[in-house]
Formats: C-alpha cells, structure tokens, sequence
C-alpha cells in the first residue's frame, strides 16, 4: 500500500514541524542552560586557574594546589574549561588558550581578571531577578553584597580595566581647545580613566573627578598610578545633594544618568548646565533605549539590571535626553559616533554663549 499525494504532504508538513518543534526547544534550553558556560568562565578567574597557567602548562594536581582546591573538583572544573575553549589539554597538562593569554591572565595584553570578578558578583544579583520583578525593587541582599571592605575597590578597578581599553578612541573624538587651558569636569567618573586620557591628548587640559567618599581613595590611587595627580583633582561630593562647582569648558556624564532615579536625571543635567562656562560642552555616554523601550538587547538587558542594582536607576531614549537638555537651556545635540570597536556614541550639547 502507497501514500496517497495528500499523505505524503501531511506527512512532510507533521516531519517539518517536528524539526521545527525540535530546533526551538534547543534554543529554549541553549538559552536557559547559558547560565553554565558564564559559571565555568567566572570560577576559573576566581580561583585563579588562568594566572596559575600564566607561566605554562601543567598538571591538574598542580593548579588545585596554586588554588587551594581539591583534586577531583578542579579536575572537572579544568576538563569542562577544555571543553569550553578556555584551556587546551594535552598529554594531562593543560594550557591557557590564546584567549585566555590575552584576556584572562595579569600577562595579557587586555586582562579582564579584574572586570570578570565584578561579572560575578552581578551573577548572584541576578539570582534575585524574580524577587527584584515581584517588588519593583532592588533585594536587600544586592545591597548587601555592596557592603564589604574591598569590594568598592575591586568594582572601580574592573571598570578601569574596560574603560582604559576604549578611553583614548572616546578621548579621540571629543573636540576641546588645544591652544588654551581647559577645564574638565568628570561628574562620577569613578577611576578617572577618561580625564587621564583626555589630558594625555590635551597638555593644557585639567579635570576634577566628582566622586563619592567611598570611591575617591581608589580614583586618586588611579590618577596617581597615571602619573596625572597634578592635573586631574578627585573632589569628594555627592551630586544628589550638592552643587558641582562652576567655571568648567566640559562635563563627561558617563554611565552616570542610568543609576539616578527618573527626577534625578535631569536634575543632574541642570547642574551640569550651571557647571559650564558659557560655549561650554556636556557629553553623554551610556546605553540608550529605542523608543519602544524593548531594544537595543544591550540596552534593554542592562535596565533590567539596573533594578537589581540601584533603588530606582533606570535607561532612557534619546527623546529623554533631548528633552531635558533643551530644558536645562542647552543648544540642541549632535552625536559623534566612536569607533566602531568601542560600539557606542558620544551625544553632545553646548550651553549657548549668551
């Protein structure tokens, strides 16, 4: 007995939507499973398997060791790293990749050691996405994690590992005075990195970083280690409450609107604009929301984790921005767009002469 024509259609179509039923629940479980790729990558830099294979390969035994773990647990954890394309095992030894030398040992040319520490802290963050949803509010426990001694330090040094990367592209395309002396303000730059790279490019130029009490010890550490102490001031203050002083050329405001709540960012652009001398500039960095709100994926991920992360800190559209810029008095923006390795824009706005 044959198929019938029309069977054997049925059957095909039942065939092609199986396949179809079958490629989606992969990617549904690729997707929910990722999870274990970012955890092998994250233990490996906290324990420090990548420097233990700084100087070469060798043995399991050996790297439990240099780690203070067990045989049989780090055994698996570097086979699964193999396994990953973070190491190479051969003969019983294993090896760093080139990746991992590049990205995730001291003796890199781009460590990220530093920055991943940072990845997994946010990963327990994380952990509390439901309870951050069902309340509308960041977990007291994320809190928390923020309150140890050390833990402000290595989150600015992780930071400062990513920006130093990119802050002579963003120093690049920012246009200031070359022929006169430039003040710049650096409203919650953290470490630093970006006036460092600035005033590298401008020798007439000079920065205050506004900072936080808690931060400003290790900013200044930074600027010191940058050589750049006598033209790049680390000002303790709190933007929320205070003024930001007067008398600047330009203001970098970056990655600093996401932690503020709704009122608070243009509030900061206000101050901003009473900072700035007359022709003077602010620059805006940070993720910026489609008009949807659901896009870019970055960006839309990264306000999700602003909940977990701030008390009310959130993104915005470029229409937000506008809006408030125009509002504060600022002539309308331009945008310069960066390299595209840095993979952002700067958004420009001058305070008008008269």
């Amino acid at each position: 007995m044959t198929d019938t024509p029309g069977g054997a259609k049925g059957a095909q179509t039942s065939h092609t939507y199986e396949q179809n039923a079958l490629q989606l629940r992969r990617q549904v479980q690729q997707m929910a499973q990722s999870y274990r790729q970012a955890q092998i990558l994250l233990t490996c830099v906290e324990l420090g398997v990548f420097e233990a294979l700084a100087g070469g390969s060798a043995a399991a035994p050996d790297v439990a060791q240099a780690a203070g773990a067990e045989l049989r647990g780090m055994e698996l954890l570097l086979n699964a790293a193999a396994a990953s394309g973070l190491l190479v095992k051969r003969d019983g030894l294993f090896s760093n990749t080139d990746l991992a030398r590049a990205c995730l040992s001291s003796d890199g040319a781009s460590p990220l050691a530093r920055r991943l520490k940072i990845e997994s802290a946010f990963y327990h963050r994380w952990g509390r996405l439901a309870e951050a949803v069902r309340t509308g509010k960041r977990p007291v426990e994320n809190l928390l994690d923020e309150q140890p001694e050390g833990w402000v330090r290595s989150f600015i040094y992780g930071l400062y590992d990513m920006a130093r990367l990119v802050a002579p592209g963003v120093a690049e395309a920012l246009v200031l005075p070359a022929d006169r002396p430039v003040r710049v303000l650096d409203v919650g730059g953290g470490h630093g990195g970006y006036s460092i790279a600035l005033a590298q490019k401008y020798p007439l130029l000079t920065a205050t970083v506004f900072e936080l009490p808690r931060v400003v010890p290790v900013a200044r550490e930074i600027v010191a280690n940058a050589g750049m102490s006598e033209r790049i001031t680390v000002q303790e203050g709190d933007f929320q409450k205070e003024e930001l002083g007067a008398g600047y050329d330009a203001a970098l405001v970056f990655g600093v609107l996401n932690g503020e709540p709704p009122e608070g960012r243009p509030a900061l652009i206000r101050k901003v604009f009473a900072a700035l001398n007359p022709g003077g500039q602010i620059v805006l960095r940070d993720f910026v929301l489609e008009p949807d709100r659901a896009g870019p994926p970055e960006a839309a991920i990264f306000a999700l984790q602003m909940l977990l992360a701030t008390e009310s800190g959130g993104l915005d559209t470029r229409a937000d921005w506008e809006a408030w810029l125009l509002a504060a008095g600022f002539a309308p923006s331009t945008r310069l767009v960066l390299p595209e390795w840095i993979g952002s824009t700067l958004t420009v706005a001058i305070k008008p002469a008269a």
